[in-house]
């Protein structure tokens, strides 16, 4: 999501179904933008997430309908508007500390709406921009971990978030996480010949995001925590999945972080693996090699890294049927 103001956002204090008043642009993105607003009934703020795929809408004469205004493309629009709609159902299943809230989520003026909880914090990487890249042991025990057993929540309910990244992970005051945009998430397993929209992202998505033959699993958003630790240790995404196809060679983080305890990094590595049934399948491995490295940093607090974090993340849009469980990528 980025944060700026949208040419086709709604108008300040409009009203959706008879209860939600919209306040103020948050972010936006290529699919969907995000508003502060306000439940009428309560009067308690919330965030209100309206789809609204730039490439292929456009507002009504009245500046709140939306319809598809591209030609032969009403069939993709129908298909993400399902797919934002489900992010709701799915929402509404999942009830975690850690997990943006779920309130409501609707069809009106033409799209979809989501509600949810209003969030104060910042997303992963300014926190770590702001406190100098966060290694040590109290990032892992109040963020990190946290993250770990909401995942592990997440797939114990039969659902994949499928989109895990810095962007996507606010950082509250007392530090801990809020895995936000489950606009990916899909129910696991999933059914044979059901078919899925897929957003994918540049250096933390899985090969088999991009496959129609492959199954997903949780070892899928191990691949993307894995990427995510590597942007916390190194200052960078890994290598994109589609650039290690023939030879899957990705140095370990240690090389640009001596201070990463030897079998965190072998983690990281073995999560990345580009061929998923050789990949990292157990979030315990995880976890138990976050809290050696946070043991290690409380004995002996590691030096300063030099380098800069930025928001550099491209989404695609890719729809893929899904195959037997049984097939791999």
């Amino acid at each position: 999501m980025r944060k700026d103001n949208c040419k086709m956002a709604l108008q300040r204090n409009v009203i959706i179904n008879d209860t939600y008043q919209v306040r103020q642009v948050l972010a936006s993105s290529e699919l969907a933008i995000v508003y502060a607003g306000r439940d009428r009934n309560t009067g308690a703020k919330v965030a209100i997430k309206e789809f609204y795929p730039q490439r292929m809408a456009e507002r009504q004469a009245d500046k709140r309908g939306v319809f598809c205004s591209s030609r032969g493309y009403g069939g993709q629009y129908q298909e993400l508007l399902a797919a934002f709609l489900l992010e709701g159902e799915l929402l509404s299943k999942l009830d975690h500390p850690h997990i943006v809230s779920y309130l409501d989520h609707f069809e009106a003026n033409g799209t979809g709406y989501l509600v949810m909880e209003y969030c104060t914090g910042i997303t992963l990487t300014e926190y770590l921009n702001e406190h100098n890249h966060a290694l040590d042991a109290a990032f892992i025990t109040e963020t990190l971990l946290p993250l770990v057993d909401t995942l592990d929540y997440i797939h114990k309910q039969g659902i994949l978030h499928r989109d895990v990244k810095p962007s996507n992970i606010m950082v509250m005051e007392d530090g801990t996480p809020k895995l936000l945009d489950f606009g990916s998430a899909t129910r696991w397993p999933m059914q044979s010949g059901e078919k899925q929209v897929i957003f994918t992202s540049a250096g933390y998505s899985p090969l088999e995001f991009y496959s129609e033959k492959s199954s997903q699993g949780p070892m899928s958003d191990i691949y993307s925590l894995a990427a995510l630790l590597h942007y916390w240790t190194c200052g960078q995404p890994p290598m994109d999945v589609k650039q290690r196809l023939f030879q899957d060679e990705l140095p370990s983080v240690r090389s640009h972080n001596e201070y990463v305890n030897p079998w965190l990094a072998r983690v990281i590595h073995w999560g990345l693996t580009v061929r998923s049934e050789k990949r990292c399948a157990s979030l315990a491995w995880v976890r138990s090699s976050l809290r050696v490295q946070a043991w290690v940093w409380k004995v002996r607090k590691p030096g300063t890294v030099e380098w800069s974090l930025a928001e550099n993340e491209h989404t695609q849009v890719y729809e893929v049927e899904s195959k037997k469980q049984h097939e791999t990528a």
